[in-house]
């Protein structure tokens, strides 16, 4: 067995759990159907989660090509995405002491600084390993740091306002609908 198999086998199951996780959560929200009350901007976040982890998992095998020595440190580096964007899928469903949550707007906003901020890390991460394992350069990441950038402003000025969380989640779902239509290497 390669290197590459080896590692790229624990990204794969630490992205299957996060899409186990997606898919439970959706679910369990189905199966609960006449019960809940359904967020937008919580199920659209579902959606670009999915997308994300279904990307990242595409993406990976890029690193068979990019990675010619695969140490202990390039390890944690790769598997740091997907350990975060598996933390963050987690985030997205109630679970534990709030299994029982029905209100998904309710929820979602108690915990979006979370969320966000585990998606800020992720796309952090990303930038890392464009720039160091892919070689893409600083210019080329400058659309992430603003990506990065606009998360950071909800994080921070605490925005409560759900049309403005709303509006945010559909222009993260086109800009990542374009970005998977449009690269023809993403799938």
């Amino acid at each position: 067995m390669e290197p590459f198999e080896y590692v790229v086998a624990m990204t794969s199951l630490i992205l299957g759990l996060a899409m186990a996780q997606i898919l439970n959560g959706i679910a369990d929200m189905v199966s609960n159907y006449s019960r809940i009350k359904f967020s937008f901007s919580h199920t659209v976040m579902i959606v670009i989660l999915f997308m994300v982890t279904l990307q990242d998992w595409w993406y990976s095998y890029q690193y068979s090509k990019h990675i010619e020595v695969w140490t202990f440190p390039t390890l944690m580096a790769i598997l740091s995405f997907p350990i975060i964007l598996f933390l963050e899928v987690r985030l997205l469903f109630p679970t534990g002491t709030r299994s029982q949550e029905l209100d998904m707007d309710v929820y979602f906003y108690q915990n979006y600084r979370w969320i966000y901020t585990l998606f800020v890390i992720t796309i952090l991460i990303s930038i890392a390993q464009n720039m160091y394992f892919s070689g893409y350069t600083l210019i080329e990441e400058i659309p992430l740091f603003i990506y990065a950038g606009v998360y950071l402003i909800f994080i921070f000025a605490d925005f409560k306002n759900k049309l403005y969380h709303d509006v945010f989640m559909v222009a993260q779902l086109f800009v990542w609908l374009s970005f998977m239509i449009l690269d023809p290497t993403t799938l």
